[in-house]
């Protein structure tokens, strides 16, 4: 019997949107960041993000092979201005407040139509509810949770920033289940990719596997999963409610 149900965050909970305007204000931000911290670079806004971005974008392809994740002062610091001039203990000090920052303007992010009442609904069946996210910031999720309105209805919420681990790589679930004293058959996950969600889940061995579509979904599973594929494909969140409650008769 299922017991526990646990979230990808960005596109399964979340509706994403990002178009180059999202790059603009990222930008910005940066830079502001920068001007209110009283850290001094010789370049101007534009200058300064066509040096940071490149490396940032680097790090976010070695950590999709390495499955590893790095804390923020070390991504900002050792990646993002590794090749730039800066007070090294300055950037350090606000290398979260950078990454939140990344988190929450280089992609809009709503709450997904339905999915309040979908926790809800989980939490009414007795059901142990996770969040299970790949992310660069250690807070951000916490917050953006509380902005929602829904984050009282998860029990747990495990982030590769905190243990260092990218979905699909099995220490991330493994984690989630320890945190959870939870068997993986116990289990449902929900999320948006077949490389990270769906063949992470399915190799721990959970007892169901949901996907619903969004806009990283293209963009992240452009390879060959054979093998590898979910229980329900869902095209409304609500319906994991539904179904897990249909499955308990």
């Amino acid at each position: 019997m299922i017991k526990a149900v646990m979230f990808d965050m960005g596109g399964t909970l979340e509706d994403l949107y990002f178009d180059d305007s999202n790059i603009k204000r990222t930008a910005h931000e940066l830079y502001a960041i920068l001007q209110r911290h009283g850290i001094d670079v010789a370049y101007g806004e534009t200058e300064l993000w066509d040096l940071v971005y490149p490396e940032i974008l680097r790090y976010k392809d070695e950590a999709e092979v390495t499955l590893m994740e790095l804390k923020p002062e070390q991504i900002w610091a050792d990646y993002g201005f590794g090749k730039i001039a800066v007070d090294r203990e300055k950037l350090i000090a606000v290398s979260e407040e950078i990454a939140h920052m990344w988190e929450v303007t280089y992609f809009d992010r709503s709450l997904r139509k339905n999915a309040a009442e979908m926790l809800a609904g989980l939490k009414e069946l007795g059901l142990y509810v996770a969040a299970v996210s790949n992310t660069a910031s250690l807070f951000q999720v916490f917050g953006t949770l509380e902005q929602y309105g829904v984050r009282q209805y998860f029990d747990d919420i495990t982030l590769s920033s905190i243990v260092g681990y990218r979905k699909p790589h099995p220490y991330i679930f493994q984690i989630a289940l320890c945190q959870g004293r939870l068997k993986p058959e116990e289990c449902a996950f929900v999320g948006d990719t077949i490389s990270r969600d769906v063949i992470g889940s399915r190799k721990m061995g959970f007892g169901r596997v949901f996907k619903i579509n969004s806009m990283l979904t293209p963009v992240k599973d452009g390879g060959d999963y054979q093998g590898f594929a979910p229980d329900y494909e869902v095209n409304d969140i609500y319906e994991v409610y539904r179904i897990l409650k249909e499955e308990r008769g």
